[in-house]
């Protein structure tokens, strides 16, 4: 199968000396230098969204496997840095005639003149100043570390650079940097806002799950789009206003065995698992997300995808259908990336090996073309605009 014999990875390898380069997803190349840099930093922000929305965080201890939980991790704290600077903490600095008087103060350590009435008289004042200070640790390892997002990543992240000169002029950590996560770890017991106590916690992660190793390469990405290229598809289509994303999955049957002593059942706790239903007015569309050429027949789903398709869609039948109502209308459908919204399949279907058609028990699956630089950015911006035509070129996304 094409899945078993191609390495599907997408995302950032940065080399110290060579620099970085970012592997695209299928069918977003485009040979348009201008255009292919703009893919590639909507690439990465979809990776990071995917890593923070994703259940499963699990990063590599040596920070080159890659993880896009990692690079959620960097956009988060470039987002916080772009958005409130670095972090200082609110003190009072003791000044003399300027600022809110300390009255106790004054009197206790100050020399007082008598007045021409005999009431004391201070010709100098202890006060107070609100400022903030930046010196704290936490800052300078946040500082420290922004910088190397800045250094790597700014070129997919926005509005660092804006503030670059906030980093210039904040201290560097005074202590080697595989000591920042263990000193950040002392220090978190004794925070208490909300902002320092993520800094610390995301600049931990940062530090541990994503550090570079000792030659300052990294990788950062997934290595296999499958996940990420349905995952998009199911949050970006356009959807019917009737379509109430029932949990589908729920509701479908389970498979049952039966005992034999007992006559008991025992079902098995997962069953069938849909990628996509969308669910219309008058019809229902069944869609399988396919991270697959789809060129031809080599290229395309093989025969446990086709199957199960198949089989899926009478398992629909088995909620939607009543014996009183004529048969729904449900489209099966697999959906491939694509660099426009066409390719060359239009469907497969199960036939007699002299070519004869079988019957309505084995209705085609349809295959459909998704623009990949379209789902990208919908996906990107939180948007849903994907159009998912119904076999005939009608549209069936939206009522």
């Amino acid at each position: 199968m094409d899945q078993q014999k191609t390495v599907h990875y997408c995302g950032l390898i940065h080399h110290p000396e060579q620099g970085a380069v970012v592997f695209l997803p299928r069918e977003a190349r485009t040979g348009n230098l201008a255009s292919d840099l703009e893919t590639a930093s909507l690439t990465m922000r979809a990776l990071a969204r995917f890593g923070a929305e994703t259940s499963k965080r699990d990063f590599e201890d040596d920070g080159e496997a890659g993880n896009p939980g990692a690079l959620s991790v960097i956009k988060r704290l470039a987002d916080d840095f772009r958005d409130h600077g670095l972090f200082s903490k609110r003190i009072r600095q003791p000044t003399r005639n300027s600022g809110k008087p300390d009255w106790a103060g004054t009197v206790k350590r100050e020399l007082a003149m008598p007045g021409y009435k005999g009431q004391p008289v201070f010709t100098d004042i202890r006060t107070s100043r609100a400022t903030r200070s930046t010196d704290a640790i936490l800052t300078q390892i946040q500082a420290a570390v922004v910088r190397e997002i800045h250094l790597a990543h700014g070129w997919w992240l926005s509005g660092i650079s804006s503030r670059r000169q906030e980093l210039l002029l904040c201290l560097h950590p005074p202590f080697p940097r595989t000591t920042w996560a263990r000193k950040l770890d002392t220090l978190l017991p004794s925070l208490y806002s909300a902002r320092s106590i993520f800094l610390a916690e995301y600049l931990r992660s940062y530090l541990r799950e994503t550090r570079k190793s000792s030659g300052g390469a990294f990788v950062f990405g997934v290595s296999d789009f499958h996940a990420v290229w349905e995952t998009m598809l199911r949050e970006t289509i356009l959807r019917s206003p009737h379509d109430k994303r029932r949990n589908w999955n729920s509701e479908l049957p389970k498979p049952v065995y039966t005992l034999k002593d007992s006559g008991m059942s025992d079902a098995r706790s997962r069953g069938m698992q849909t990628d996509i239903i969308l669910d219309n007015a008058t019809n229902y569309m069944i869609v399988d997300a396919k991270y697959y050429a789809a060129k031809d027949a080599v290229s395309a789903p093989g025969w446990p995808d086709i199957a199960k398709q198949i089989f899926y869609e009478h398992a629909l039948r088995e909620i939607v259908d009543s014996t009183d109502m004529p048969q729904s209308i449900i489209h099966n459908i697999f959906a491939f990336p694509a660099k426009m919204n066409e390719g060359p399949l239009v469907n497969v279907e199960v036939r007699h090996e002299d070519g004869r058609p079988v019957s309505a028990a084995f209705r085609p699956v349809y295959c459909i073309y998704v623009s990949m630089r379209e789902v990208l950015e919908h996906y990107v911006n939180n948007t849903q605009g994907v159009t998912i035509a119904a076999p005939l070129h009608q549209p069936i996304g939206v009522a």
